[in-house]
């Protein structure tokens, strides 16, 4: 192994596992059903750097997962931003924003 020892390895592979069975944990909470991500696995580079690797999945599980992922109410995203135009099977497109700044300082 190049450019990093093994305990630190080790630990960093750690953190792969762990993302990638949070990520099946959310997918089967969503109501996926595990046969369309069985591929989902950690993965770590030689430098320590982990990765969850996706495999490959056909287009039918792949919208299947986006269906359901636009379908659940997830709120603001990694970077703070809410998703918008979303729609659910019953309703027409809800736009959802956070306010902007000029919005919060008028508040």
């Amino acid at each position: 192994m190049t450019g990093m020892d093994l305990p630190r390895w080790r630990e960093r592979h750690t953190a792969a596992v762990a993302a990638s069975e949070e990520l099946k944990t959310a997918l089967a909470g969503l109501g996926i059903p595990e046969r369309l991500y069985r591929g989902i696995r950690p993965a770590t580079t030689s430098t320590g750097r982990p990765y969850v690797y996706l495999g490959i999945m056909s287009a039918a599980a792949v919208e299947a997962i986006t269906t359901a992922l636009q379908r659940a109410d997830a709120g603001p995203n990694l970077f703070g931003e809410w998703a918008t135009d979303v729609a659910t099977p019953d309703t027409e497109p809800v736009e959802r924003r956070m306010p902007s700044r000029a919005q919060k300082d008028d508040a």
